[in-house]
């Protein structure tokens, strides 16, 4: 053969294994742009032409699970497994498939597997830890701290990897660990300045913050270093069109969004979501109906999400309610926001208002920034507020007290207040009671811990409430002009409490001769105080019976004040 055969040959074959190679890239490149079925030709071309290749048998299987054909992804990894025990791949891509069914102790046992089939000299091999880190993180089931543990690993294996920086940023934003998640999204981007994924992940940091100014600058550094990144249009459309409302503006982002996708009846979304910004929620709704109908199990969660919105604007929870529920079942646990619980909140606040307050606490919870958690805490507290809903709104005070690191503890005023309005004593009296501990000079604690005793025990029978009744008057009396009404009333309570229950004459006509020193005018005190002098200075009568009759003091009950 001569020489110059020998190099043209040479160079062909170097020229085909660069085109393999870019091949799985390219593959990989669509699926992160969401042109699953770009992505799937080119993994099934060559599974087609190589069925021993189990990089590219595993991708085909996750292109499969990225459109939801679960029964696909089965079907690529057991024929791949059946005719290759050996392909580490494929065996993580099979537990991948099990988290997403529930089968969280097999997926452990397959992923183990793999690690130990594909150790070699240098250790671990961290596209297997990396794929074992995607599968967790993917999976609702997944265990995110194992997802972590092994892309760390990965990445110290493979440390000018962006891909293996990528997922674990996902699974940091997954633990909600957001400051985490971005610096590993930036030194993917470090590695890789054209990496369009990680500037997009970053971008969905901060819409969970909804900080609008770094969200657009995301994506939109996403489209400059990958002017073909179709997601990055899609969440400039939604922005532009949901919040500053250029709808010419926002039509550019969709046409760009649908140019650079795969052709599909998904892409009517844009008219649904047009449609219900313009408030034409009856075409929304038949527009994403349409959807569901062609596209199936296949159909993208944020379809459900639309008609839940185009419900609820019609006046209609009971149609909303299963498509909220649809959207949680389908949708993947990263492309839950907040705002989606608040969806759901309002779905279910006339039937269920328990769920409403987990709602609430769960969209706090999305947020990686305290400051915003307040604010969804603040929005449900002011919802309840207004509704009258006072024990749901002491549930949401409760846990804003919480999320503080240096809390006031005079704030526990305002978060015992609805529990009592809301006639849950016993909660009352726990919050008013940390603030006495928290407090103990101040008056507020005890005489409100009082009166939710007070509702529990209302016969005076286990007289709970003569501790802090006891306590309040002794605050009272430094300060008789302050104190007046708390005074009066912790006297009669107690007056009452040692006439009635303990047949303690003599000590219930020392509370009231206090009660007087708070108000020496008050009738209803002197009156009563009256009745028992006179009670005392006479032999007790007997009734047929032969027992003596009791004298029962009645005070006049003084209306209470809130605080401040």
């Amino acid at each position: 053969m001569k020489k110059s055969t020998i190099i043209l040959l040479f160079a062909a074959l170097l020229t085909s294994a660069s085109v393999f190679a870019q091949s799985i890239q390219d593959g990989i490149n669509n699926l992160y742009a969401e042109r699953n079925q770009s992505a799937k030709a080119i993994f099934e071309k060559m599974v087609s032409s190589n069925p021993n290749n189990m990089e590219a048998t595993y991708w085909l299987g996750q292109t499969d699970l990225a459109m939801g054909d679960t029964a696909g992804a089965q079907s690529v990894y057991q024929k791949a497994l059946a005719a290759n025990g050996n392909a580490p791949l494929v065996l993580v891509g099979m537990g991948h498939l099990e988290l997403l069914q529930g089968k969280t102790d097999e997926a452990k046992q397959k992923f183990e597997s793999a690690i130990t089939m594909s150790h070699g000299r240098k250790g671990n091999d961290p596209n297997v830890l990396n794929a074992i880190g995607r599968a967790n993180v993917d999976a609702k089931a997944g265990d995110t701290t194992y997802a972590i543990s092994k892309l760390t690993e990965a990445a110290q294996l493979a440390p000018n990897n962006p891909d293996i920086l990528l997922n674990l940023g996902n699974a940091y934003r997954k633990a909600h660990e957001g400051g985490k998640a971005v610096t590993a999204y930036i030194k993917a981007t470090q590695l890789n300045p054209n990496f369009a994924p990680a500037y997009y992940r970053m971008a969905r940091i901060y819409e969970t913050q909804r900080n609008w100014d770094i969200y657009t600058q995301d994506l939109q550094k996403a489209i400059q270093v990958d002017p073909k990144f179709a997601p990055a249009y899609y969440g400039l459309y939604y922005y532009t069109l949901t919040y500053p409302r250029d709808f010419s503006k926002a039509e550019t982002y969709a046409n760009q969004y649908i140019a650079n996708s795969d052709p599909s009846v998904q892409n009517d979304y844009i008219k649904a979501q047009t449609a219900f910004v313009q408030k034409h929620y009856d075409t929304a709704i038949s527009t994403a109906k349409n959807i569901i109908e062609k596209a199936g199990e296949q159909t993208n969660p944020r379809v459900y999400r639309l008609l839940g919105y185009s419900y609820l604007e019609k006046g209609d929870t009971v149609s909303a309610r299963p498509y909220v529920d649809q959207l949680f079942a389908k949708a993947k646990e990263e492309d839950i926001v907040p705002m989606d619980y608040i969806l759901q909140a309002d779905a279910y606040a006339s039937t269920n208002p328990d769920m409403v307050v987990a709602s609430y606490l769960k969209a706090a919870k999305q947020d990686t920034v305290v400051s915003n958690q307040m604010k969804f805490l603040q929005e449900g507290i002011d919802r309840f507020k207004a509704s009258g809903q006072k024990e749901l709104e002491g549930d949401l005070r409760l846990a804003q007290y919480k999320l503080q690191s240096n809390p006031n503890p005079a704030e526990l005023f305002q978060i015992g207040l609805p529990f009592y309005q809301g006639r849950n004593f016993q909660r009352a009296d726990s919050v008013f009671t940390a603030y006495s501990t928290a407090l103990p000079d101040s008056i507020y604690g005890y005489y409100w811990s009082a009166l939710s005793k007070s509702q529990q025990d209302s016969t005076m029978s286990q007289g709970l409430a003569v501790p802090d009744f006891q306590k309040v008057l002794d605050i009272a009396s430094k300060d008789t002009a302050r104190f007046k009404s708390q005074g009066v009333q912790a006297s009669g309570y107690l007056a009452g409490y040692y006439n009635n229950v303990k047949n303690d004459k003599a000590t219930a006509i020392q509370y009231l001769q206090k009660g007087l020193t708070f108000d020496p005018q008050n009738e209803s005190i002197k009156s009563s105080l009256d009745v028992l002098q006179k009670a005392a200075s006479r032999p007790a009568a007997r009734s047929s019976s032969g027992t003596k009759t009791k004298t029962k003091t009645t005070t006049k009950k003084t209306t209470t004040k809130k605080k401040g």
